[in-house]
């Protein structure tokens, strides 16, 4: 029974890219492609932890099975390859090459779910080798220069990374004298195995210098595929990394040395690259980079230090699911955005598209700053000599992103990516929301998508603001200088203090309306009360009342008086004619 559900959870989605070479049943195929990871999503999500199951019949004897790890990967994974197929329903609708995108579409689909459920190197090796080489015509699949130079230089790489990973599993599964992963995981592995199973995940995961088929297969492939470029696959080299390498059990020092300094080159590296692109979806591809940088930090600790291994796996784990979200939903928002054909459409779609940018960028108590956090106290337990340097990376990490943030969102108003003509705007809207729900909810859904792994995430302290303010403030200053170097000083003080100019002469021009209109009303309004006045006779009125008015107020007077006809005596006091009232004496004229 149990092999009959992984059989279902993979078969399901190889069995519709074999359907849809028949006619007929395109239709049914575009239909059902969002729930083509459903059965693996299902197998996740109810099914007890360990699973274990072997087909003996097959080859040498595949082994499937989840456990805690790999179940949290399927459950992310499945999720965004769910919300990318219901997007490219639609935006591939009238696309005449939508068959062969379907067919590469879910191979890979296939390829990325089955190696998350191999537990032997043969059939992770020939699903991981599934993924990648079906990934080739997703992203030729425009078939113009910039999507064969970007398809060239991704089947190069991709060929490197297939040969290193072949050749470090071989020796590996020699030296362990097992194929199953978890006898890989436990043996004495050789430094030679080792540097060539990092060479080969990690050209999957973009770290650089293996970074440069990345941002050009990004930005080359339809949104729905570079959804999952970014969002699932690459995070097939640090499952890879995580599944087979012994971590936790043997220390290999110089491999961790040099995988935590590419790690701190590839966050910034990355930065100064990423703010030259001239594309959105470039810059998002860059992004990836970057944080694929910061996952190198912590893979790079536990080699070097094995005992911070038990610390590093579950923050590992929560920010792969962080970055899928997210960085899914700025893909598949990309596309939202370039459907929509009114201004306030846009606006509304670029306004929603801040949600997950500020989430990846670290946002106090979002998923991006918690995981952060969290890796910064997980890292404790690794090497005090890099501890310092790693703490400092990690807090200007947040710069680095939220300025490649603003540089996207910058580009989608700038040079707005293109669409397929007969879209559906409202329909692609909600695989994007899907998506942007699941990032901003992350912190609060953790516990019950990763049960035990939860706890590093839960005791995460929120962060700090200051990362994501200052390189906005920094942002939002370029492009202030940018716009007026480009406009000239002169216009761009016109600019700048027009507003205001605008605003005086705005009320200056209602104070003099005021004062005309006081003035008209003062010429006016004597007359006006005059013609009122000869209209309604008020002269004669006016004079009557006055004379009521006076013989009012004399009769009152009368009232109080008690006797109105004798006048009062009035009393004059006596001249004293003494001496000393008496002046000096006038001459006498006589």
């Amino acid at each position: 029974m149990t092999l009959l559900a992984f059989a279902f959870a993979l078969g399901l989605p190889l069995m519709l890219a074999l359907a849809l070479s028949w006619p007929q049943a395109r239709g049914l195929v575009w239909r059902m492609m969002p729930a083509a990871p459903l059965p693996a999503l299902a197998l996740a999500l109810l099914a007890p932890m360990p699973l274990q199951t072997q087909a003996e019949w097959l080859i040498l004897g595949l082994h499937f099975g989840l456990d805690d790890v790999a179940r949290v990967f399927v459950i992310f994974t499945g999720l965004l390859w769910g919300a990318a197929g219901a997007s490219a329903r639609h935006w591939m609708r009238a696309d005449p090459r939508a068959t062969s995108f379907g067919v590469m579409f879910l191979m890979a689909q296939t390829g990325n779910l089955g190696l998350l459920m191999a537990q032997d190197a043969l059939s992770f090796y020939a699903f991981f080798a599934l993924m990648s080489f079906a990934s080739y015509g997703l992203v030729l699949h425009n078939r113009d220069t910039q999507a064969q130079a970007a398809a060239r230089l991704y089947i190069s790489f991709v060929v490197l990374g297939e040969l290193a990973l072949f050749a470090g599993l071989a020796l590996a599964a020699t030296q362990a004298g097992s194929f199953l992963l978890a006898d890989l995981r436990e043996a004495p592995l050789s430094g030679m195995a080792v540097a060539l199973m990092i060479l080969g995940f990690g050209v999957k995961l973009g770290i650089m210098p293996l970074h440069f088929w990345l941002p050009p297969a990004h930005g080359a492939a339809p949104v729905p595929a570079s959804a999952v470029l970014s969002g699932a696959m690459i995070k097939a080299g640090l499952f890879g990394l995580m599944a087979l390498l012994p971590l936790g059990n043997i220390a290999f020092e110089d491999h961790g040395t040099v995988l935590m300094a590419a790690g701190m080159v590839t966050i910034f590296a990355a930065l100064l690259l990423g703010v030259q692109q001239s594309s959105a979806k470039a810059v998002l591809g860059f992004s990836s980079v970057s944080q694929m940088g910061i996952l190198a930090l912590g893979l790079g600790t536990a080699l070097l230090v094995p005992a911070a291994w038990a610390m590093i796996l579950p923050v590992l784990v929560f920010l792969a699911a962080h970055h899928a979200f997210a960085k899914g939903a700025l893909f598949l928002g990309t596309g939202a955005f370039a459907a929509q054909s009114s201004l306030p459409a846009r606006i509304a779609v670029a306004a929603a598209l801040l949600a997950p940018a500020l989430v990846l960028a670290g946002l106090p108590a979002s998923s991006g700053a918690l995981g952060k956090e969290a890796l910064k106290t997980a890292l404790g337990d690794g090497s005090a000599v890099w501890l310092p340097w790693l703490t400092v990376a990690l807090s200007l990490s947040g710069m680095a992103t939220t300025l490649l943030m603003a540089r996207f969102v910058w580009l989608i108003w700038a040079a707005p990516p293109k669409a397929p003509a007969p879209t559906a705007p409202d329909a692609l809207l909600l695989p994007f929301a899907t998506l942007a729900t699941f990032a901003l909810t992350l912190p609060l859904t953790w516990p019950l998508i990763a049960g035990a792994f939860s706890e590093p995430i839960t005791a995460a302290p929120s962060g700090a603001l200051w990362p994501v303010a200052t390189a906005a403030a920094f942002a939002a200053g370029v492009a202030i200088f940018a716009h007026a170097q480009r406009i000239g000083p002169t216009v761009f003080l016109a600019q700048l203090f027009g507003p205001a100019r605008s605003l005086g002469a705005r009320i200056d021009r209602m104070i003099t309306a005021r004062r005309r209109a006081a003035r008209r009303l003062g010429h006016a309004l004597p007359r006006r009360l005059g013609e009122t006045a000869m209209r309604w006779r008020l002269g004669q009125t006016a004079t009557a009342a006055l004379i009521a008015v006076v013989f009012a107020v004399e009769m009152g007077a009368n009232m109080r008086s008690p006797d109105a006809t004798e006048m009062p005596q009035l009393e004059l006091p006596e001249l004293s004619t003494g001496p000393e009232l008496q002046g000096p004496s006038l001459p006498s004229f006589e």
